[in-house]
C-alpha cells in the first residue's frame, strides 16, 4: 500500500488531501469517494457521485513526462473542470524505495 498525495485545482480554488490505495487506478477512486466536498467551493454531492458513477471510465492517469510517480487527470462537473494531479508518496516509516 502507498500514500498518494491529490492536489484538485477547482474553479480558483486549490484543495489538497491523501488517501492509501495499492497502485494509481485504485487511488484514483478512493480519493473521489473520500472527497470532503464540504470544503470545495461549487462541486455539490450530485457531481461527486456522477464522478463516481463514471468510475473514471473517460479519464485515466496520465504519467507525466519527465517525472516519477506523478499523474494527472481531469474531473468534469455543469460548473467547470478540476485539474488533478497525483504524487505517490510515502510515509516516514515507509520502506518503499520513493525516488
Amino acid at each position: 500500500m502507498h500514500t498518494y498525495t491529490f492536489i484538485l485545482d477547482y474553479l480558483g480554488g486549490t484543495y489538497i488531501s491523501q488517501v492509501v490505495a495499492n497502485d494509481e487506478f485504485n487511488a484514483m477512486n478512493v480519493w473521489i469517494e473520500k472527497l470532503e466536498i464540504v470544503e470545495i467551493q461549487e462541486l455539490s454531492e450530485n457531481d461527486k457521485q456522477n464522478i463516481i458513477l463514471s468510475k473514471f471510465d473517460d479519464e485515466k492517469p496520465i504519467l507525466l513526462k519527465k517525472l516519477t510517480n506523478v499523474w494527472h487527470f481531469l474531473i468534469s462537473t455543469n460548473k467547470g473542470v478540476g485539474y488533478v494531479n497525483f504524487v505517490k508518496t510515502c510515509d516516514i516509516d515507509c520502506s518503499c524505495k520513493c525516488i
